[in-house]
Order: structure tokens, then sequence, then C-alpha cells
């Protein structure tokens, strides 16, 4: 490890004898973190994430106090350990990108061993191709053509979506056979379930038509698509014309589900916008003799992550005024390698069952301050 990698962290804790001791150890704080332990020459051994520093590096350096007949699966890295290089975070999400951002900086290429994340998947339609239709993909690289949708839980929930949007819009859902002469031998143009532009059945125009449509749903304009099918459901209904209405009431059915909480992150990449705010640290205020909570507020987008500052929430007007203040700030956290590793990271948080903190969109000040005080159980004080 460089003398300059020393600045990465807030601290470090050098062995005092030639063992590490409880009392050695009593040096490291008990707040959440992360450590690294180093040997002499300097050179990283482990990283970890720490819900306590000091209880994590006890249980690494100085094993359980309790003797055993069964071995430790745990590796012994008491001996090899020199230093321990340790930074203080105080919530889930500010130990996770700092992590990260740690990981990158002291194993360089190596990193990735170090990082453990789910693999996301997105929603695609490139306008650019013979016959856009909604595919799963891998890579969230938005352009001016190519229009990309998440975020979703599993790649279950990403094809449901791409399904569902190719079937009610009347989107190709064989793409493989255009241009190869068999576009006749389709099942879905066999059974009558595609228009078959691929064929000629359907112009172009009319093609491009449902398309701008299945991408303002796709986009979260869910209930215009409905209204419009409820209405023309009534309307083929009271005509007689059964079989067009049970047809409307099953693209009905499909487009309800795209409602579902499975889809509660699910939009434009570019219009993705999540307020996530958790406990910081404590600080003293001048006339107060308790030490006053703070809390960490982050605007995370598809772009990376904001930390728009903390305040407290003795009342609403501090938050109010640090979002209005703040959340138009362009100055990102550079914690990630790319924006595919940083959309793993919001990933990890949003499909969490048991996710710590207020994860959730802008609503108005009031509403905001009511759920806060429900998370995080305080008592709600809104300011004339």
């Amino acid at each position: 490890m460089k003398p300059m990698d020393e600045e990465l962290f807030e601290n470090s804790l050098c062995i005092e004898s030639s063992e590490w001791t409880k009392d050695t150890l009593m040096g490291l704080p008990v707040c959440k973190g992360v450590l690294l332990f180093t040997n002499a020459d300097g050179r990283p051994i482990q990283l970890l994430q720490a819900a306590s520093l000091r209880r994590t590096a006890q249980a690494k350096l100085l094993g359980s106090e309790e003797e055993s007949d069964t071995p430790s699966r745990k590796t012994d890295i008491s001996e090899l350990t020199a230093r321990i290089y340790y930074t203080c975070c105080y919530n889930n999400f500010q130990s996770q990108i700092t992590y990260i951002r740690l990981a990158h900086a002291v194993f360089g290429k190596q990193a990735a061993d170090w990082i453990q994340l789910p693999s996301p998947v997105f929603s695609v339609l490139d306008t650019n191709t013979k016959l856009p239709y909604f595919t799963v993909s891998s890579n969230p690289k938005t352009s001016e053509t190519r229009n990309v949708f998440g975020l979703f839980p599993n790649r279950k929930a990403a094809a449901l979506f791409c399904e569902t949007l190719n079937t009610v819009f009347g989107l190709c859902r064989n793409p493989s056979l255009v241009g190869t002469g068999n576009e006749p031998s389709c099942p879905y143009l066999q059974m009558q379930t595609c228009p078959g532009p691929c064929v000629g059945k359907l112009a172009m125009e009319t093609y491009r038509a449902f398309i701008e449509e299945a991408l303002a749903v796709a986009g979260g304009d869910i209930d215009t698509a409905l209204e419009e099918r409820k209405q023309q459901m009534q309307t083929a209904a009271k005509s007689m014309h059964y079989e067009r209405a049970k047809t409307l009431k099953d693209q009905i059915d499909a487009l309800e589900k795209l409602k579902w909480s499975t889809f509660k992150w699910t939009t434009r990449l570019e219009q993705l916008a999540v307020l996530h705010i958790d406990k910081a640290d404590k600080i003293k205020v001048e006339g107060q003799r308790k030490l006053v909570q703070q809390y960490a507020v982050w605007k995370i987008t598809a772009n990376g992550v904001f930390a728009l500052g903390q305040c407290s929430l003795d009342n609403s007007e501090s938050l109010e005024a640090l979002l209005r203040e703040k959340w138009d700030t362009q100055n990102s956290e550079s914690y990630a390698a790319n924006s595919y590793e940083h959309l793993a990271t919001l990933s990890l948080f949003l499909f969490r069952n048991n996710v710590q903190g207020f994860w959730g969109g802008l609503p108005d000040a009031t509403a905001l301050y009511e759920q806060l005080a429900k998370t995080f159980q305080i008592t709600p004080t809104q300011s004339a």
C-alpha cells in the first residue's frame, strides 16, 4: 500500500506490540464503517464493511474467547496484520458506496473480486432497428434511438414488462425471422396475434404509432392507455363486437400488471430520481445539552449519487430548505467504476426486503415529513 493511500481513510491504528490485544483495539471506534487490514509492507490483506469497527476487528484478530474443538473456517489474519485503516459511516448506504470506492482505490483491476452486487437488467427498445420491439438487456446505455427502462427486481420482471408491451401494442415478438424470407412461418402471425408489419399487412406508419404509444406507457403513462381501452371495450360490447371486446379486456388486464409494486421503480433511466434519507452522525448544537441526530440526504439518478447534505428532522423547515436549495445539484460522488455498477448498487437497496432509511420519490414537503416521522419513529413538529 502506497503512503498516499492513507488519505483514502479517515484514520488508522498500528500494532503496539508483537500481537494484537483487546486493549490495542480499543483505539477503534464502535461506529459502522469500512476496515482495511494491511501487513507491515502496507499491502492490503482484507477489506470489510462492519456494523461496528471495533467489534469486527476484535473478531478478525482476536477470534472467539471461547475454546472450541471445531476448527474455524475463517482465515487467520492476525499474524499478518500490522495496521488497520478505517472510515466511519453512519448508515448502510453510505457504508456500501464507501466500500465500493475504496475497493477500486485499493485493489485496482482486482476490485471486482471484492465487490458482490446483483446483476441488473433493463428493457430496451431501439427505434433504429427495422421492426423495433422491447427486449431484455444488461446494457444500460441510452442514446437518441435506444430507449432504456428500469429498474427491475429481477430478469423475470423485465421479461414480463417487455412481453406485456410487445403483446398489447402488437410489436414484433419473433425478430429472428425478420429479413429471412420466412416471416410467414411466424406462429404469432399464423395465430393472428400479430398485425403482420413484416409481411406488409400493417403500414410502417401505423407500426411507428404503436411504438410511440408503447414508449409512453413504458415511461409510466399507463392510465391513459387503460382509459382508452376501457372506452373502446364498452363501445365494442355495445356494438356486439364481442371478440374485439374480449381482446381489449385482455389488453387491459395485461396493462394492469404494469401497476404492480414489482414495477415501482421502473421508468426511463434518464428520468429515474430516488430520494434517500438515513441517519448520519450526532452533533453538538448550541443551547442544547444532548447531541442532535442528523440525517443524510441523497438524490440518486441513473447517472450517479448526489450528496445533498445533512439536516435535523426536528421540524420540516430545514429539510424543505435543503431540498429546495440542493435538489438540482450537478456534483455527484465518484465511487463506482461505471453506470452498470452504480445501478447494481442502487438495485441492491431498492429491492431489499428490510431496507433501512427512507427510499422514495419527491412528494410534497408535508407528505414527505410525515413519511420520515414514521420511518425514523420521531414526533413530527411542523413549523409555522
